[in-house]
């Protein structure tokens, strides 16, 4: 059983969701797996411990508080949505570093270049291949 089904199979089980089949199935797999089994005894002792706090009553404008609250952080100064803004800055953003990684890349290929200009079998090579570039040619004019 996958950790996910797993943990809505475990849910279920302790909200006496499941159909007859599947609770049955579901025992099985923790009378196989006592760290399973383990899982769902303590949390019935803890749904036990929270069944037993009283109701606890929101203040009367919690509700209203908390949409408003919502909204201001949907919205940023003057109603104006702060996704509207952000968006050119992480687009901004995203060139910047495009920009410093290919300015990297090309400064490395330089420096590849000028390591291999230096050494000089790379040179002799170059200068080889140049040369039988250049007879190819001239074989085909």
């Amino acid at each position: 059983m996958a950790a996910d089904s797993n943990a809505e199979l475990m849910t279920a089980y302790l909200d006496d969701a499941l159909e007859a089949g599947d609770a049955a199935s579901f025992e099985k797999y923790l009378d196989d797996s006592p760290e399973a089994r383990r899982e769902v005894e303590d949390l019935q002792k803890l749904l036990s411990v929270v069944r037993e706090l009283p109701d606890v009553e929101a203040p009367p404008d919690f509700y209203e508080k908390l949409a408003k609250k919502m909204r201001r952080r949907r919205a940023g100064p003057e109603g104006v949505s702060l996704s509207l803004i952000s968006l050119p800055f992480q687009v901004l953003s995203i060139l910047v570093i495009m920009v410093i990684a290919a300015t990297f890349l090309m400064l490395e290929i330089e420096r590849e270049n000028a390591q291999i200009e230096k050494d000089p079998s790379a040179a002799e090579a170059k200068d080889k291949a140049d040369r039988e570039r250049a007879q190819a040619r001239a074989a085909r004019e």
